[in-house]
């Protein structure tokens, strides 16, 4: 039959959709079987007669390809443990053709040499008939395999259907009837061993809405559970009226787990009595609707007396005379608070060094984080006593909240999400978000709460340098520290710059390297973005020369590079987009630069800074107002220009704007002395601080003793103390090398090396270089020997070193 039907429908497709010259390969028409309102019997019932009513199979065919007017084809219809029957089988009254949700009822015609024809009028292509012709099998027995014929034409996405009241042969548990499809010339897609019938044992099966979470030691009350009959209408099938005096329905809950005095089994909404044993309840079948097709029960609480976190727990439901049947119904938690995003949904990208509005780009996102959700894994798990923290990288800022929501059953009043979110801004310094403790409320498992459950979605900025992905970290006394991934920052430039050693000069110094700036992506720069070029303490002289690439379409303004002092500490070089990049992002070159050098200033390195005040909403708008910086008019809903200081001071110079630390080195200095430090420098072993000269400093890891008894002193403090500029003293990491550039001498040290390199010379060093909590140490003799201090003294009683200078 399914071969047939799969033949019958492919041929209709294909005459729907061609003209009626055409002809196709059989090949060409295609259809799909399956079995619709297939049936599930028990013994008792299928023994009666074994005849199975109801089941249907249907093709539909997925082309239309053919086309011939006398389109015919044979399709192998065969049945397993199972046969057809003259007057019980392929019925003229259970075969219909549906197409575009019209139904055409076969139409029989008195049989003539053992074959009989089912029209369908007017279902095919065109309102022309499509005809079935079916080998009788009256005064036959057991046929279980027949060819039948389809003639006409069907039109793409016909059903062609045809009942399976048909005959088992063998019904003891676990048999089925099945059909099988097949046809020359129809292709036919799943027509192997469709089972439309099927016998199983009087039993039940249950399911449940929900799994339920609880903590040990704890109460909760199970979600609904469902008790049906596995076959049959409902549970009289199962129950007899001889049966039902003795019948019961048992619900018994495993190792770890009890039933408490207060529940109360409701099924299907009514009160019930039931005997309560600790861990089973017992329901009389007689107090129950056996005319019902479902039980539904509630009501049932449970304490989990010993049950371990991650146990779950199965709920066994037995009836007389059926098979026990499980529910997975309790999962047993933590007390924990768990922070988590959507995984299904992208992470999205924004622009760093670009503010809230997007000035100076075309990309219109929101800066919107992934929505976070933090909730109890059950109630009362999120202790209130302490504080909790919301961080984000360094470089990374927080400028709103977006739909900010607690659901928390135990907040006696409303809280304002907002308002609690700007006072954890004020508590975190402006940074991080700090929720102060006791400024929610607890919920409480034992009046039935369920778990509180925040969720909030972050507005966000990045510094011109961050790059990767925004990873936000929860913290506190009374969580676990967790972290998820909730934005991701790209640059929306990127500049290339080599190092230039230079030394010093007055006026017209020339950089003999040039600065690249390259766009993101094509047409991203805006028309009137302005970038600017600065060195820390170093003035532009000369603008030299700026070229865009041949390609990206990208206009420079007048088609040069300027200088101007304009809101800045010294002169930078600036240059204005004229016109946007079109067919590929733009390469920008600036050239043949050239620097005023004051005469005074030290040897060492100087960072070339490369950003876009437009990007960045710090310059004056077309009518002359202050952009609104780099946060924007607002902070978590607090006015900029009202707020405290720390504020203000974050929106006006926060952001690391550094392209290329180092991008001008001075190797000699004007009026340095290269050769001496005058500056005393008493370090004490264990101690947080150190003294220059008169002056404590603070630094954040002390001296100590290594394993091997050498005192080991940090690189960059003592350096520093004794008068080297913080920006000469380097750091790679990814040769894990540090180097100190003062006066003529570079001085280079390598972690785990015990050598020291001053201008390329090689120096054995005593001990090793350490990295003690992120710093790098050097042992005592061994710094004073690269920087060139001769008089270094150690004091064994106060555990103190002393750097005297030169004399």
């Amino acid at each position: 039959m399914k071969k047939f039907l799969s033949m019958v429908m492919a041929a209709a497709m294909v005459v729907s959709l061609v003209p009626a010259t055409a002809f196709a390969a059989s090949d060409d028409v295609k259809a799909t079987a399956k079995v619709v309102d297939s049936k599930n019997y028990t013994q008792d019932e299928i023994e009666k007669d074994n005849v199975i009513s109801g089941p249907e199979l249907q093709l539909t065919f997925t082309t239309a390809d053919y086309t011939a007017a006398d389109f015919t084809a044979d399709i192998d219809l065969t049945l397993d443990n199972a046969y057809f029957v003259a007057g019980t089988s392929l019925k003229a009254n259970d075969m219909y053709v549906k197409v575009d949700g019209s139904v055409y009822v076969g139409q029989e015609a008195a049989a003539q040499n053992g074959i009989r024809t089912i029209t369908f009028a007017n279902a095919g292509l065109g309102s022309t008939d499509v005809v079935l012709k079916v080998p009788s099998v009256a005064g036959q027995d057991d046929v279980d395999e027949i060819t039948v014929t389809l003639e006409g034409k069907l039109d793409r996405g016909a059903v062609l259907a045809i009942g399976l009241d048909t005959v088992m042969d063998k019904v003891s548990k676990g048999k089925t009837a099945t059909i099988s499809v097949d046809s020359d010339d129809i292709r036919i897609t799943n027509g192997d061993d469709l089972v439309y019938a099927s016998v199983e044992s009087k039993g039940i099966k249950a399911s449940v809405k929900d799994t339920v979470d609880i903590a040990t030691e704890e109460v909760a009350t199970l979600k609904e559970i469902k008790v049906e009959p596995a076959v049959g209408s409902n549970f009289a099938a199962l129950i007899t009226d001889e049966q039902v005096a003795k019948a019961e329905l048992k619900l018994k809950l495993p190792s770890g787990y009890e039933f408490t005095a207060k529940t109360n089994v409701q099924v299907n909404g009514t009160d019930v009595d039931f005997t309560n044993d600790d861990d089973e309840i017992v329901i009389k079948v007689s107090k129950l609707n056996r005319n019902e097709d479902v039980w539904k029960i509630t009501g049932l609480e449970v304490e989990a007396t010993s049950a371990k976190a991650g146990a779950t727990g199965l709920v066994k439901i037995s009836l007389t005379g059926s098979d026990t049947v499980s529910v997975e119904a309790i999962k047993v938690v933590d007390y924990n608070v768990v922070m988590s995003v959507d995984e299904d949904e992208d992470v999205p990208v924004i622009y760093s060094g670009v503010n809230v509005d997007n000035k100076g780009i075309t990309d219109d996102s929101d800066h919107e984080s992934l929505e976070v959700t933090i909730e109890e894994t059950f109630a009362g798990a999120w202790n209130n006593s302490k504080d909790f923290t919301l961080s984000v990288p360094e470089g990374v800022y927080i400028v709103d909240v977006v739909d900010p929501s607690f659901d928390n059953d135990g907040q006696e009043t409303a809280l304002d999400e907002a308002k609690w979110f700007a006072e954890a801004y004020n508590e975190g310094d402006y940074v991080d978000l700090t929720f102060k403790r006791r400024s929610w409320a607890e919920t409480t498992p034992d009046k039935g709460q369920d778990p509180a459950e925040l969720t909030f979605t972050l507005v966000l900025v990045a510094d011109p340098n961050f790059e990767g992905d925004v990873v936000l970290k929860l913290t506190g006394d009374a969580v676990e520290e967790q972290e998820v991934t909730i934005a991701k920052f790209v640059k929306p430039f990127v500049v290339e710059a080599q190092q230039n050693d230079m030394q010093i000069d007055y006026r017209n110094t020339e950089i003999p390297t040039s600065v690249v700036i390259k766009e993101a992506e094509a047409g991203l720069w805006e028309k009137g973005t302005e970038f600017r070029l600065a060195l820390d303490k170093i003035s532009f002289d000369d603008e030299g020369t700026i070229k865009v690439d041949d390609k990206s379409g990208l206009e420079v303004k007048d088609d040069e590079v300027k200088t101007t002092s304009k809101g800045v500490d010294n002169d930078v070089l600036y240059f204005t987009v004229d016109s946007r990049s079109d067919d590929e992002p733009a390469v920008v070159t600036i050239s043949g630069m050239q620097l005023y050098m004051q005469r005074s200033l030290p040897a060492g390195a100087y960072d070339l800074d490369v950003y876009s005040p437009t990007m960045l909403g710090v310059e004056k708008d077309e009518n002359g107002q202050n952009g609104t910086g780099y946060l924007g008019e607002k902070v978590l809903g607090m006015d900029l220009d009202k707020e405290v200081d720390c504020i203000a001071d974050i929106n006006d110079d926060f952001y690391s704007e550094t392209a290329k630390a180092g991008f001008v080195n001075i190797v000699t200095a004007g009026r340095e002395d290269t050769e001496s430090f005058t500056t005393k420098v008493v370090v004490p072993v264990g101690e947080s601080y150190l003294i220059s000269g008169e002056n404590k400093v603070t630094i954040d890891v002390p001296a100590y003793i290594n394993a091997n008894g050498y005192t080991m002193l940090p690189l960059r403090a003592v350096a520093v103390a004794l008068g080297i500029n913080s920006n000469n003293v380097l750091w790679d990491q990814s040769t894990r090398t540090a180097t100190i550039m003062y006066g003529s001498k570079i001085i280079n040290m390598t972690l785990g090396q015990k050598v020291v390199y001053v201008n390329g010379a090689m120096i054995p060093a005593t001990a090793a270089v350490e990295i003690t909590n992120d710093r790098m140490f050097l042992g005592l003799r061994d710094l004073g020997n690269a920087l060139g201090v001769t008089d270094i003294t150690w004091d064994g009683a106060t555990r103190t070193a002393t750097l005297n200078g030169n004399k």
